[in-house]
């Protein structure tokens, strides 16, 4: 269930249905994270270390691409010198959320109906870009256009994070759906087989993710370099990037 437009992933799941069908997918989303099945808090601490490392008590901007109901992400933005929060969605029930989740942050806070690869094209400059679960969606050209994107929206010592899935190198795409679908079905067993079924078409339908070493070499081709990132179980996997 990796959902290109959000705090998580993107647009949850499927959608059918218009709210209904977003709370229906959004519902088995959160028992997802809840049960830390995607890990969700390892990520979530790196993502943390990241920020405060490359900024500390500097102020800074950011550009959340997809941030779907941002309650994974508003927790990790306090206590940081956060100047501005851009938060980009398809969905109008999880901006609706965010709302809700980003109320605390001390800083003005944008929410816009759109999707991610538009918001950034049309983005004005910012220190941090962050996209959570949404790049596995984007075919290989599509990453190239993303990452040539995102080094031209980054400030001089800004800092582009990325938490998304990974195929291990090597792994084709058909090993990597069975293996995933496998280890979903042995993994996720709090979620009703319903619940599985609608994760695994979703992904079998709209994921395509690449190695991490394609990802990087795309980055470095548009102008990044690649720092340090955190690697919790093999296919999730936290990357980040800052200006060459």
């Amino acid at each position: 269930m990796h959902d290109a437009d959000h705090d998580h992933p993107p647009a949850p799941m499927n959608q059918p249905g218009g709210a209904i069908g977003f709370f229906r997918a959004w519902d088995t989303y959160s028992k997802v994270v809840a049960a830390n099945y995607m890990f969700h808090r390892e990520l979530g601490q790196g993502v943390s270390d990241a920020l405060h490392q490359r900024f500390g008590g500097r102020p800074f901007s950011l550009l959340d691409l997809g941030c779907g109901d941002a309650a994974s992400l508003a927790p990790l933005l306090e206590g940081l010198s956060l100047m501005s929060y851009k938060g980009v969605d398809l969905s109008q029930p999880a901006l609706a959320l965010a709302t809700q989740n980003l109320a605390r942050l001390d800083c003005p806070v944008t929410l816009v109906e759109a999707d991610f690869m538009s918001a950034l094209a049309a983005a004005e400059p910012r220190d941090a870009i962050y996209s959570s679960f949404a790049q596995h969606h984007l075919t290989t050209q599509g990453n190239a256009n993303f990452f040539r994107l995102a080094a031209k929206r980054l400030n001089t010592e800004g800092l582009l994070i990325l938490v998304d899935v990974t195929r291990e190198e090597g792994e084709s795409h058909e090993a990597y759906m069975r293996n995933y679908c496998v280890w979903l079905r042995e993994t996720m067993t709090g979620l009703e087989s319903e619940e599985q079924d609608a994760i695994r078409d979703h992904l079998t339908k709209n994921d395509r993710p690449e190695p991490a070493s394609s990802l990087c070499a795309l980055a470095q081709h548009a102008g990044l370099r690649v720092l340090p990132g955190l690697v919790p179980h093999k296919w999730h996997r936290l990357m980040l990037f800052a200006p060459a």
